[in-house]
């Protein structure tokens, strides 16, 4: 995790709304130790409920590896040397933002110096020629409000696109606003049934054609045995929900039997398994990394007897496979049996 300060410049809505977007979208992944600004009248400030803005005189008693000037393009050439001569700092550890954000974007290419806000990438990624579907949908369609991991959708067509136009049930759990939906509508065609899963009432609002909305805990064991008895089978099951390790270790283990015989269970957001608020934490042996790499284990018990009898033999004859990625455990099911190694060839060549 990068730890920066921000430094905000020139007009204060445009300066904040750049602090906001790194606030936002890159806070899985930045530690931002401080933030400045050079309008004196809004030092001692609360910005966004959580920080306080500080003079620029205090940046040196703050530890950071970037300082990063928030600010349009101009501003920051003209500011940037001011702040290094100013504060004795190093030029390497002072970046304008539009050269210091850079993220995952999946299989892609852009052109990153064109690139000054969040905004631009989304302008450079609808001109690619090698989006998915899902991404089609995603940047170039109208939806409701959506929240995912831009490299998200590489995974998703990868492990989805065997069920696109067929009559499958596709389970979400977390609605937010229903955007997402719409994009599974959009993208498995209008055989599919999708069932979106939420604790709130108000996502109600988003039951459409296709898409039918379930109210319930996915931490609620017996919110799910009700469940089971409505969807007999769930072809594809992703677990983007509340993210603690109790919510994705239950539904875990009350879901994945109920997964159709060559069914995808995906659980998305795992880095919340590092985090102690989520009541996860680094080999924290509570914490669903930690729980999943058990399945190791399985897929592998035809071969330790120990582990087929004390553990749980339906996951070895059902978990084909195991796919990590950053943040997204996908599990592919099939039928399994024990491996046999066959010798073929002729002794004499």
């Amino acid at each position: 995790m990068e730890i920066v300060a921000l430094f905000g410049a020139g007009p204060k809505e445009k300066a904040f709304s750049i602090i906001k977007e790194i606030c936002d979208i890159l806070f899985p992944t930045t530690c931002i130790n401080g933030i400045f600004f050079n309008d004196k009248e809004e030092w001692g400030k609360n910005i966004f409920g959580e920080y306080i803005i500080q003079r620029p005189s205090d940046i040196v008693q703050f530890q950071f590896e970037k300082l990063v000037v928030c600010a349009e393009p101009t501003i920051c050439e003209a500011i940037i040397p001011v702040l290094i001569e100013t504060l004795g700092l190093k030029e390497s550890k002072v970046v304008p933002y539009y050269k210091w954000i850079r993220f995952n974007i999946g299989a892609h290419q852009i052109d990153w110096n064109k690139v000054y806000r969040v905004s631009d990438v989304i302008t450079e990624l609808q001109q690619c020629d090698t989006l998915n579907d899902l991404e089609k949908f995603y940047y170039k369609k109208h939806h409701r409000l959506a929240a995912k991991y831009l490299h998200f959708f590489e995974i998703y067509d990868r492990h989805f696109q065997k069920y696109r136009n067929t009559e499958c049930v596709i389970v979400e759990i977390g609605i937010w606003k229903g955007g997402a939906l719409q994009m599974w509508k959009d993208y498995f065609g209008s055989k599919a049934q999708i069932v979106g899963i939420d604790v709130e009432e108000s996502t109600l609002q988003y039951k459409e054609e296709q898409i039918k909305i379930e109210i319930g805990s996915q931490s609620d064991r017996e919110f799910w045995k009700k469940f089971k008895e409505n969807y007999p089978k769930v072809d594809i099951l992703i677990d983007d929900g509340g993210h603690t390790m109790e919510q994705q270790i239950i539904t875990f283990e009350e879901m994945f039997e109920h997964i159709s015989e060559e069914g995808v269970y995906l659980c998305e957001d795992l880095h919340t398994s590092y985090w102690d608020d989520y009541g996860g934490g680094y080999k924290n042996p509570a914490s669903f990394i930690e729980y999943s790499k058990n399945f190791i284990d399985y897929i592998n018990a035809w071969y330790n007897e120990s582990i087929f009898k004390n553990n749980y033999p339906c996951y070895t004859h059902t978990m084909h496979s195991l796919h990590y990625y950053d943040s997204v455990l996908v599990i592919e099911k099939r039928k399994m049996k024990e491996g046999v190694c066959l010798i073929t060839g002729e002794n004499s060549l």
